[in-house]
């Protein structure tokens, strides 16, 4: 029996999702997206996975959408199989982007096309300094559609947006840094997965409610204007308000201050 196309490995209070498809750059094609589907369903339903980790195995993140599937929508004069295949991309993507806890890309290599849509889709992106980044759909005559051209202009703007959708280019990942693309670019293999470790502890101590229900205010505000927004606080608040354990909460939160106290002080 042949491995499956996305592996799932679980370390701590962190579960990752591993593109398995490394003899073809992890390509995605229609199998991947039902392996990623069903990883992420079992990964989002399980209470001890706190944080998700999307990688790649092998040389690349991800290379993006097969071009075998690529040449196929294009030759095929009924859109329909298209709009089913896109369809399926969009839940796939957005079940990552809705989930009620962080989602972290760990990018090596190349993440490009629907390799860099689905990256967007994460809440954080960490990028090994060989990588380079982008959509160059436009070199096909056509445009970035599962969420890159809408949360690519969220992320870093219009002008840089226009600028990496329409020119194409790839670009690297101090570049990727530096217009906010990517959180941080680290220079080795040794100081990503140091990076990778510090973030999802930072991201695990603290209660998952609180997270959760904060990754989903941030998401939920960006949509609607600002009375909405404030009026959104306060009903998120009085959710997290209202859990039993609350309490429990106080002493933990005020050694953490201490400690984060101390920490910034000693960074000057």
């Amino acid at each position: 029996m042949s491995e499956p196309l996305v592996t799932v490995e679980r370390h701590g209070p962190a579960a990752s999702l591993i593109l398995n498809r490394p003899d073809k750059r992890n390509a995605i094609n229609q199998a991947v997206l039902d392996d990623l589907a069903r990883a992420v369903a079992t990964v989002r339903d399980d209470p001890a996975v706190r944080v998700l980790i999307l990688r790649g195995r092998g040389p690349v993140f991800s290379s993006g959408i097969d071009h075998n599937l690529l040449l196929e929508v294009f030759q095929k004069s009924q859109t329909a199989p298209f709009r089913h295949l896109h369809g399926d991309l969009h839940v796939c993507v957005n079940a990552l982007a809705h989930m009620e806890k962080p989602v972290v890309a760990v990018l090596h290599g190349a993440a490009v096309g629907m390799a860099l849509e689905l990256a967007l889709a994460a809440d954080f992106r960490l990028a090994r300094a060989d990588c380079v980044v982008g959509l160059p759909e436009v070199a096909f005559g056509i445009l970035p559609d599962v969420g890159g051209t809408t949360r690519l202009t969220r992320l870093i703007g219009t002008s840089r947006a226009k600028e990496m959708i329409l020119t194409g280019e790839l670009f690297t990942a101090d570049r990727a840094e530096s217009i906010g693309l990517v959180n941080r670019a680290l220079a080795t293999e040794e100081a990503l997965e140091a990076a990778v470790t510090s973030l999802v502890a930072a991201l695990a101590r603290h209660p998952p409610a609180a997270v959760g229900l904060g990754k989903s205010l941030i998401d939920r505000v960006q949509d609607v204007d600002l009375a909405t927004a404030l009026r959104l606080e306060g009903v998120y608040q009085s959710i997290l308000l209202q859990r039993p354990d609350v309490g429990e909460n106080f002493a933990p939160a005020l050694g953490f201050i201490q400690s984060e106290l101390k920490r910034a002080r000693g960074s000057k």
